[in-house]
């Protein structure tokens, strides 16, 4: 598809990076491409944004294109966004864990463009977790931008892959509309560019640039989705310190397995840190990984609040927040804890949904899976 002189908005951040370091947006305008706006997700365009905070709209400084915020008043573009465009391209890299926010982004994004009738193409990037799938399923009730649609916590996909299942599923507005549909894959539809050589059975981490200010090695990104829970709860995933991700603790752990000790404090990526200046107990993971994890690790939630249950005090608060359902994406999980339920009994509990999505998964892999074969011999 030539795009020179075609005129498009790009959804792009810091990752968006050729392999010679080329920000996708500058490749582009050396082609002649019409870059008219970019889209920036949350942490922004250039990625200095905290978790969370609100991204402004603005203009790029090096090349003075308007970047249009799509973690700020909206998180999804007005169709006048769209007047003019001829294409909508997505290039960020992912790290293919449902409560990272950049694939709700590309599920909104999908769903201005199928109503506004303008194609998207993404350029398809490797998922560092994408070797496997594990974790519960969002139940319906529970979407918000740290969840959208009913996929596990690992989903396994890349984002031309999840892009794929969001619109053959139908999941947004916008593809439920026959009519919009037509006129949306006449004018093209979703263009996936594949990643050259990526594949499903081997562990990618060949990228440029953390895709987040807080997950900054391949041992934080692949921590991550056993980690990310705390932060529904009055324990610090480690913001605000040199490792985040890899660590886990609070003032009130302090007993035996949580001897490891750090002090959180504010830095690039995190401005206000959970437990800002106070020491915290807890553990230490491994920040030199030699193996990719293969499962989901509920142990350290498991353990942690048993310790919370039989030690609590005035100097450990309630321990679930809002944010944990959301995180959790559904009641189960909390339900689970509080029960006493073992990590056994609550990993066979979603065990059966697990394996139905695994087989909608397989339907639109793009790239070599083993389930594929296997599904399909079956």
């Amino acid at each position: 598809m030539k795009l020179t002189e075609k005129s498009v908005a790009v959804v792009a951040n810091a990752t968006s990076l050729l392999p010679n370091g080329t920000h996708t947006v500058d490749h582009l305008i050396s082609l002649s491409v019409d870059v008219r706006q970019v889209w920036a997700p949350e942490h922004g365009f250039r990625g200095q944004q905290d978790a969370g905070e609100h991204v402004e709209d603005g203009r790029d400084p090096k090349t003075g294109i308007p970047i249009k915020s799509l973690y700020g008043k909206t998180k999804r573009s007005p169709t006048d966004w769209l007047e003019g465009l001829d294409w909508v391209i997505y290039d960020i890299q992912d790290v293919g864990v449902r409560f990272y926010t950049y694939s709700t982004t590309l599920s909104y994004v999908i769903d201005a463009c199928v109503e506004a009738g303008v194609p998207l193409m993404i350029m398809d990037r490797g998922n560092p977790n994408g070797h496997y799938i594990d974790g519960p399923i969002l139940k319906p009730g529970f979407e918000s931008m740290v969840g959208l649609h009913p996929i596990p916590v690992v989903h396994g996909l890349t984002m031309g892959e999840y892009a794929s299942m969001v619109y053959g599923e139908h999941w947004m507005t916008a593809t439920e509309n026959e009519q919009w549909r037509t006129a949306f894959e006449k004018k093209g539809g979703i263009e996936v560019i594949h990643c050259k050589g990526y594949s499903h059975n081997k562990v990618f981490k060949e990228f440029q640039v953390p895709p987040s200010p807080n997950l900054r090695s391949i041992e934080a990104i692949w921590h991550y989705p056993s980690l990310c829970y705390f932060e529904g709860t009055p324990i610090s995933c480690g913001r605000g310190t040199d490792a985040p991700f890899t660590r886990f603790g609070a003032p009130w752990l302090d007993g035996e397995g949580y001897e490891h000790r750090f002090t959180p404090a504010p830095d690039h990526g995190s401005k206000y840190p959970k437990f800002k200046e106070k020491q915290c107990g807890g553990v230490q993971l491994s920040q030199d990984l030699t193996t990719a994890p293969t499962e989901i690790d509920w142990t350290y939630l498991f353990e942690a609040y048993a310790y919370w249950k039989e030690n609590a005090t005035s100097e450990a608060p309630e321990f679930f927040n809002a944010f944990f359902k959301k995180l959790a994406g559904s009641n189960e999980l909390q339900e689970a804890l509080e029960s006493g339920m073992r990590v056994e009994e609550w990993v066979n509990s979603y065990y059966g949904e697990l394996y139905q999505y695994k087989q909608k998964a397989y339907e639109y892999a793009l790239y070599p899976h083993l389930g594929v074969e296997t599904y399909k011999s079956n």
